[in-house]
């Protein structure tokens, strides 16, 4: 197993008390709330807004963590489905379980995304987007292990179609 890996399955490990069974979005917030010690801000946004918020070339997240100095914000597009925000849910919370560091410079749109963030407060900004780097595809991993483990107990209507009523 390399070292990538391992990071991800360690951080696995590291919060899997945090989930409940059956999977509830809201449970499992308030869990790593607790754990983190901070508040944590589900946030869903324009879509369209999303588009601008880096700078040109880097693509479009579907979702952003921002560590700020006083909570962690995920940003994800609004009318997405439950099951796409759990994913991105889990992409953010792998950034900050393995602790990413991306820093927030390189953001062009993010005072129209979130204006009432004063962007001074951003200590590091990662977003759901390409895949190019080491980074992204750990925090992609650690999501897609995620999801594979909570969702036999989904109530989302994918999941009970393939899997039946529980």
């Amino acid at each position: 197993m390399d070292d990538s890996t391992r990071r991800v399955f360690d951080a696995r490990a590291e919060i899997a008390h945090l989930v409940p069974s059956p999977w509830n979005r809201d449970r499992f917030l308030a869990a790593l709330r607790a754990w983190r010690g901070r508040p944590i801000q589900l946030m869903p946004v324009e879509s369209s807004a999303l588009t601008d918020v880096w700078l040109p070339g880097r693509g479009a997240p579907c979702g952003l963590w921002l560590d700020t100095e006083t909570a962690d914000v995920i940003a994800y597009a609004a009318g997405t489905t439950s099951f796409h925000v759990d994913q991105i849910l889990w992409h953010e919370v792998g950034h900050m379980v393995l602790n990413h560091n991306a820093g927030a410079g390189d953001l062009a749109g993010l005072q129209v995304l979130l204006p009432h963030i004063d962007p001074a407060t951003i200590r590091r900004v990662l977003g759901r987007s390409e895949f190019a780097d080491g980074q992204e595809d750990e925090a992609e991993v650690f999501a897609d292990l995620m999801l594979s483990s909570t969702s036999r107990w989904r109530a989302s209507p994918p999941m009970t179609s393939l899997w039946g009523e529980q």
